[in-house]
């Protein structure tokens, strides 16, 4: 960073993703920072395991390398050279038909191309041509004003009509959020569709693409899985797992927070606070000072999922058809727990063992309590049926992990972003320097999460240097 807050001492609290990345900025600023974690690692929704003899990611499984940022990180990082590359491939779809190949050009807000989908057999005639009149429907459609949100579901099939929103954006979109895309925010979640959505602008490309196919999306791990990544970033930071921080109070010269630790509990002063933790944890850390704000952090809605890892003898599945591809997705309305799937071993060349076949399974959605109330004996019981029932997978793995994640996964539904502005707005008034950082305010994916961690040490160096140190005093909440 250009600017520089030599000294000022900084606390970030939650040491995932976002945090350390935070803490890291801070730290180039000329900070002196320490990050609180409440439980016993760090990483966050990053947490890779071994099974069978390999490092498996049971949280986030991949990181996009075309995302703003991520290639000069990873220099930065010096961990471009060891990266490992998923290999291309297509995924299966889950259909009232069986199983289909996802077509070329379909993505989580549908399609840009009409041929592919036509010849996968995937939508009926009427669907199609509902589909096909998109660029009619984007001219007749009131461009999207500023500030306004609505759903993504709501866009696209205003677009290309509800079935396109049923067979592609929903197993897509909504598998990637654990969410329901006729709630989910279009500004939120995808960003991509705002300039089509404000400027009339047609979204399926009716003449073919000329100069070969688009290059193809880049997602890339490491052999030792992505807590590379997360040791990483933590190098050079003071980090204290096991730490909850209890209260967060202003003061007139900055900040004390109040923390139990392993020693008891006890007090820190710092001038300024990243919060890096779920929407929920920071109310409870604002909500004296900001009860408004707070209440609209407590708005939304979180999913409980699970990630079960499955271990089978090569000798038995390799000749399985759906093993072709590099995974399965079941759209929501097929009511079953399981809601993708991914082939390990075929899509990632480190994971191609000669005597292993890894199979990487997601479960639950928004709106459902199954992957907390369920015992992980009942969980494997229902995602293996669906197994058998989608492909034909019949046999017992030879080893099974279950990782939940309860009450993780950040519902942005509409109206999310003015909510956190306002809620940014608020902060800035009556506690400026503390910043939000995290999946629950920017975005889910590492992607979204470094740009949010970013982001949150650039506002908090801005803050600081315009500060005269222990020039500040307490704001009352305006509501």
């Amino acid at each position: 960073m250009s600017v520089q807050v030599p000294g000022r001492r900084i606390t970030v609290i939650g040491a995932g993703v976002s945090g350390l990345l935070a803490a890291r900025r801070l730290r180039q600023a000329g900070a002196e920072v320490t990050v609180f974690e409440a439980s016993s690692r760090i990483g966050g929704q990053v947490k890779t395991i071994e099974l069978a003899g390999r490092a498996i990611d049971v949280g986030a499984e991949a990181m996009h390398l075309g995302a703003p940022g991520a290639k000069e990180l990873l220099a930065e990082l010096d961990l471009m050279s060891s990266t490992v590359t998923a290999r291309p491939g297509s995924s299966w779809l889950l259909t009232g038909r069986g199983l289909r190949r996802l077509p070329a050009g379909v993505g989580p807000a549908g399609p840009t191309r009409l041929r592919p989908v036509l010849q996968s057999g995937i939508m009926s005639a009427a669907g199609l041509a509902r589909a096909g009149l998109e660029p009619v429907f984007a001219r007749r459609t009131n461009p999207l004003p500023d500030g306004v949100d609505l759903s993504v579901g709501d866009f696209v099939g205003s677009r290309f009509g509800a079935q396109v929103v049923e067979r592609f954006v929903d197993p897509l979109l909504g598998s990637l959020h654990a969410g329901n895309v006729r709630r989910l925010s279009l500004r939120a979640c995808a960003p991509s569709l705002l300039p089509a959505a404000k400027n009339q602008t047609p979204l399926l490309k009716l003449r073919p693409r000329r100069g070969g196919p688009a290059p193809a999306m880049s997602f890339i791990t490491w052999e030792t899985g992505l807590t590379s990544l997360i040791e990483a970033l933590a190098v050079g930071s003071d980090i204290r797992t096991d730490t909850p921080v209890t209260s967060l109070r202003r003061t007139p010269g900055g900040y004390e927070i109040t923390v139990d630790s392993p020693h008891g509990s006890q007090q820190h002063s710092c001038d300024g606070v990243v919060l890096a933790v779920s929407g929920p944890v920071a109310a409870d850390l604002i909500g004296e000072a900001l009860p408004g704000a707070a209440a609209r952090l407590n708005e939304g809605d979180w999913a409980s999922v699970a990630t079960i890892i499955l271990a089978y003898p090569r000798y038995v599945v390799e000749t399985l058809p759906a093993l072709r591809g590099t995974g399965l997705l079941v759209p929501s309305s097929h009511g079953s727990l399981l809601k993708a799937a991914t082939f390990l071993s075929t899509k990632w060349p480190h994971l191609d063992d000669p005597e292993t076949v890894f199979l990487r399974l997601s479960a639950g959605r928004a709106g459902s309590d199954a992957c907390r109330r369920l015992s992980e004996e009942e969980l494997l019981g229902q995602v293996r049926e669906d197994l058998r029932s989608f492909i034909g997978l019949d046999v017992t793995p030879r080893q099974a992990h279950v990782e939940r994640w309860p009450l993780t996964m950040p519902q942005l539904l509409v109206g999310h972003q003015d909510r956190i502005a306002r809620t940014r707005e608020d902060l800035a008034r009556a506690m400026p320097g503390v910043q939000l950082a995290g999946s629950s305010y920017d975005g889910v994916g590492l992607a979204a999460c470094i740009t949010s961690g970013t982001k949150a040490a650039q506002a908090l160096v801005a803050t600081l240097s315009e500060q005269d140190p222990g020039s500040s005093a307490p704001e009352k909440d305006v509501r």
